[in-house]
């Protein structure tokens, strides 16, 4: 991938992951594009720590101060999951390591990766529930396999976790086929049905769960048959996507095109901090009781790629005001130099900003500080221009709480190079002000 870099292990480290402690990591073989750089992620209370690709050892996962016992190992594999399922893709287990410091497992292959940047956070599913945990494992487990029988079974056995047992399965395959997305799924049901399939439910059940499952029957998966295997080729993207559809439908875990397309990754972590009693009534349009306490943190208002903006760091919640369905938040530095508001549109689930009208400064006290934060805000509206991703963190664990995609503007051709000459000029001052301050 253009403008990325696959470093060797010891330089792709950053100082957090050398720091000695007692560390346990899940060396893993992804088929899912993994991260090139160091990623740190907040994850239901726990911290993770995303090992790169690199060019001479397994990436992985890390845990820090935490016990190499099977409960650790069990949430770091959970974890991947997650990373799986909203990537739709797999990943193998290697072996597990750790230690005083993350070290590297070694490995030979140097190339055949497909890499990124770093993992996409806008949507982070947190789940809890043990029947969905399972799911995601069995999901993460089928796509990650390269035997087609098990990863078949696998997808099956998603099914069998999801629906239940018995007729539910064939019952509810029979009205789900008709609500597979164009793709490779329903391209399998196209040629099952045009090659004299009529019972669907009846064929994935004999002829590939039970085929693969059991060796004292018939029909048999065998191993050595080459159109057994091509069969099942064919015939694997049907049950992934149905097995993907079930986890949505009956366990409640949206996929991350569902999030993407109604956008709901932009109000997930506000309706956490509302939490869903107080979303349903602003949805109802019932006024927010007189009173009601909503533990908001301090937030840090960022561009993705972009800054850090240290005058948009450590902003705290100063005014909160419900207008119907939409609640408007104001978050202001401690030392009053700036301010940003924002609406919450719980109906339509979007975050509403407006850059023209959404970032106040204090006057000019004739403060360095004063001009270092101009000169940061002229930085942030140039990248806010420039297609820049707006993200909302908390500011004490850096969990991300929303994020906008990127914003496009509309009759509008901002001139960047006078962008640069102001920033340029407010850095001077603040130079000379700093001059004058040290004396």
């Amino acid at each position: 991938m253009l403008g990325l870099q696959i470093l060797e292990y010891k330089d792709a480290l950053t100082e957090p992951l050398k720091k000695p402690g007692h560390w346990t990591v899940a060396y893993i073989e992804p088929s899912m594009a993994w991260p090139v750089r160091v990623q740190r992620i907040m994850y239901l209370g726990d911290e993770y720590w995303i090992i790169p690709i690199t060019s001479d050892a397994y990436p992985g996962i890390a845990v820090r101060d935490a016990d190499a016992n099977d409960a650790t190992k069990e949430k770091i594999l959970r974890f991947l999951s997650v990373l799986s399922w909203l990537d739709r893709s797999g990943a193998v287990l290697v072996s597990f390591g750790g230690g005083s410091s993350p070290f590297a497992f070694q490995r030979g292959k140097g190339h055949g990766f497909t890499i990124r940047e770093e993992i996409d956070l806008r949507y982070l599913p947190e789940v809890t529930d043990v029947k969905a945990r399972l799911a995601l494992g069995l999901m993460r487990d089928g796509r990650g396999l390269s035997h087609v029988a098990y990863s078949f079974l696998s997808f099956y056995r998603v099914l069998e976790v999801a629906v239940g047992r018995g007729q539910a399965i064939p019952n509810w395959i029979t009205q789900a086929v008709t609500r597979l997305p164009n793709g490779r799924g329903k391209d399998a049901l196209t040629n099952l049905t045009a090659s004299g399939v009529s019972n669907i439910p009846q064929h994935l059940y004999v002829s590939g769960r039970c085929a693969i499952a059991h060796a004292g029957g018939s029909p048999i998966v065998d191993p050595d048959n080459p159109s057994d295997t091509n069969r099942l080729y064919k015939e694997k993207p049907l049950i992934e996507e149905l097995a993907e559809l079930a986890i949505e439908e009956f366990l409640g875990v949206k996929t991350a095109s569902t999030v993407y397309r109604e956008h709901l990754y932009e109000l997930a972590g506000f309706k956490r901090i509302f939490g869903q009693i107080l979303v349903d009534d602003l949805l109802a349009g019932k006024a927010i009781p007189s009173g009601t306490n909503i533990d908001v943190p301090a937030i840090s208002f960022q561009l993705h790629g972009k800054g850090p903006f240290e005058a948009f760091e450590n902003l705290n919640p100063v005014h909160i005001v419900q207008e119907g369905s939409k609640v408007r938040m104001e978050f202001e530095r401690e030392d009053g130099r700036l301010r940003v508001k924002f609406n919450l549109d719980f109906e339509n689930e979007r975050l509403e900003f407006d850059v023209h009208n959404g970032v106040f400064g204090a006057p000019d006290d004739n403060s360095s500080i004063y001009a270092r934060h101009k000169a940061e805000t002229l930085e942030f509206l140039a990248g806010y221009y420039g297609n820049g991703q707006l993200r909302i963190s908390n500011y004490e664990t850096g969990e991300l709480i929303a994020r906008k995609d990127e914003f496009i503007p509309v009759n509008v051709m901002p001139d960047y190079s006078e962008f640069d000459k102001d920033v340029e000029f407010w850095r001077k001052i603040e130079n000379n002000r700093k001059e004058l301050e040290d004396r």
